[in-house]
């Protein structure tokens, strides 16, 4: 009976190893490699450029066999941009450029990281295209400005395009003209390789393809059937890209001056200096990195001390100069010939700009009536106040009266050093009229 027993265990053992051996010749093991895919649904910062860098060297180390980054960008940084396309060729495993899913675009700054791909596709309802500089209210820039930035960027998207074989001359149209296409304009014209509905389709299409990679030309094999494995930007640089933002740089400038100048004008108030000195500190760290406007910084300051002038020149005319140039400054924080397509949302900032510039002249507004009622009440008080003579009093000395030191004169003869005093009145020019006691 045991025997009997153990015969059939042993059977049944054999049996589900045997289905577990074809269950694993049938599912690609991770040991097999996979496919690493990189949502880039994002600008093109510094944080977007250390994601691509990361997750590629991740994949590789790895064992992914392909990367593919799907993208969807209205542009951004130039500087950025030529960090991905140097982490693309240097790449040990062939990076597709994938812009989806429908409806995506690959704009600016999109345009270099799409044709720098070892293979670039589209999916159906995308868009490619507009690299042209434009300032950052989304102007057309001045003739010479114009000319710098178009033939910087018009440099290195050809080059680009040539290494990989794709349209220059397009290539070119897209910054000078701001030529945008669609994915099958993009096919005809052999911007893109392929259309794909998904990534299914993609990966098919892709197999059999032969790429050059730095250890020499590879051929792209049927990975469809491979596992595949999302790599996530991280928390740092995900916070980064947020800080780089650059509604949200123009918002840390304004709150910067706007904090600090309420605090140095009303002092004690804590939280706006706290505020203040914060957005400070994490605006001048992300523009170490961010190539900003330093004349758009200068408003921001010229902004801040027009305004504080108000304490001294109370006119309106200086306060609104102050807000006008908080407002500019706003508007004008990037550089458009190394951020191209990156500009402020006006809708959003000049109201934001206009509102905290207003707060700051309330403020400081009402500082000056403070310091002036000081002045006025603090010295008619004094009358009857006794004190001490500090220097001799004839026809002009100086006399200490409520913790202060104050110009005198003496209505009782000349008045000696030591002498104690009583302040009989207050004349114009804050001058005390004192008698002996």
């Amino acid at each position: 009976m045991k025997a009997r027993l153990l015969l059939i265990v042993s059977q049944l053992l054999l049996i589900v190893g045997v289905l577990c051996a074809q269950n694993l010749d049938l599912v690609p093991s991770s040991r097999d490699g996979y496919v690493a895919v990189l949502d880039m649904n994002m600008m093109i910062l510094p944080g977007t450029a250390s994601y691509l860098e990361k997750g590629l060297t991740r994949a590789a180390d790895e064992g992914a066999k392909v990367a593919i980054v799907r993208l969807n960008t209205p542009g951004g940084l130039l500087e950025s941009s030529q960090q991905m396309i140097q982490s693309i060729f240097r790449s040990r495993i062939p990076v597709v450029i994938y812009v989806g899913p429908s409806g995506s675009t690959a704009a600016s700054a999109g345009v270099f990281i799409t044709m720098a791909g070892h293979v670039a596709a589209m999916a159906p309802s995308t868009t490619i295209g507009a690299a042209h500089p434009v300032s950052g209210d989304g102007q057309n820039l001045q003739s010479d400005m114009r000319a710098k930035a178009e033939n910087l960027t018009a440099a290195m998207v050809k080059s680009i395009s040539e290494q990989r074989g794709r349209n220059a001359e397009w290539a070119e149209k897209a910054v000078k003209e701001s030529s945008s296409l669609t994915e099958k304009e993009a096919l005809k014209l052999g911007v893109i390789d392929f259309i794909a509905n998904d990534l299914d389709e993609l990966l098919k299409k892709i197999a059999g393809r032969k790429v050059k990679l730095d250890r020499g030309e590879v051929a792209i094999a049927d990975y469809s059937a491979l596992p595949r494995k999302a790599i996530e930007i991280d928390a740092r640089d995900k916070g980064f890209n947020i800080l780089a933002n650059p509604n949200v740089m123009a918002l840390l400038w304004l709150a910067a001056t706007t904090g600090l100048s309420i605090e140095l004008y009303n002092p004690g108030a804590i939280l706006p200096g706290v505020v203040g000195l914060i957005s400070l500190i994490l605006a001048l760290t992300v523009g170490q990195v961010i190539p900003t406007n330093q004349g758009a910084i200068a408003l921001f300051v010229a902004g801040a001390l027009l305004i504080g002038a108000e304490l001294w020149v109370p006119s309106g005319i200086l306060g609104v100069g102050g807000i006008i140039a908080m407002v500019l400054g706003s508007v004008y924080l990037f550089d458009p010939a190394t951020a191209p397509g990156m500009g402020v949302d006006l809708a959003l900032i000049v109201p934001v700009a206009l509102v905290l510039g207003g707060l700051m002249l309330a403020v400081v507004i009402g500082a000056a009536k403070v310091m002036r009622r000081k002045a006025i009440t603090g010295a008619e008080g004094l009358a009857g106040l006794e004190g001490q003579v500090t220097e001799t009093v004839s026809t002009r000395g100086k006399v200490f009266v409520n913790g202060e030191i104050w110009s005198a004169t003496s209505s009782s003869g000349i008045l000696e050093k030591g002498a104690q005093i009583r302040v009989v009145a207050v004349r114009e020019g804050l001058l005390l009229e004192v008698e002996r006691i």
